[in-house]
């Protein structure tokens, strides 16, 4: 089978209609989630927002201390508030602010709960995105 015949017998999955939202509006409606929210769906979609400009560039380095988890001492704690009250200060900052935070702080954040455990999937995806400088919208 050709190329392009292999392409039409292959429907494309069209995509979600968010993801063709303009950067602007995109960044209107993430900055009404909650910062849980917005760091979860940070993660999940980080190429996406990385390609439209709301989320900080990584380096390949930063990417791999993401995944190596170095365990910090629990006896040391590096964000000496409440969970609650961290994420209260968090809920004051702009969505690019968040996960600037949560990058510089993720092993703590993850250790609290605040930042999920990134699964292989999202880090495939982080690692892909931070190779080719962004992503396809």
């Amino acid at each position: 089978m050709a190329q392009s015949e292999h392409a039409l017998a292959t429907p494309s999955v069209p995509l979600h209609p968010f993801y063709t939202l303009p950067p602007e509006l995109m960044l209107d409606i993430v900055d009404l989630l909650p910062p849980e929210s917005f760091i979860s769906f940070a993660f999940a979609n980080y190429p996406l927002l990385l390609a439209k400009g709301l989320a900080p560039a990584l380096s390949a380095a930063h990417v791999s201390s993401l995944i190596r988890r170095t365990r910090i001492d629990r006896h040391f704690n590096l964000l000496p508030l409440p969970v609650e009250l961290t994420l209260h200060v968090m809920s004051l900052l702009k969505p690019i602010d968040v996960m600037e935070f949560v990058l510089a702080n993720y092993e703590e954040l993850e250790r609290q709960g605040i930042a999920p455990r990134l699964t292989a999937e999202t880090v495939l995806q982080m690692r892909k995105a931070v190779a080719s400088g962004s992503v396809e919208a």
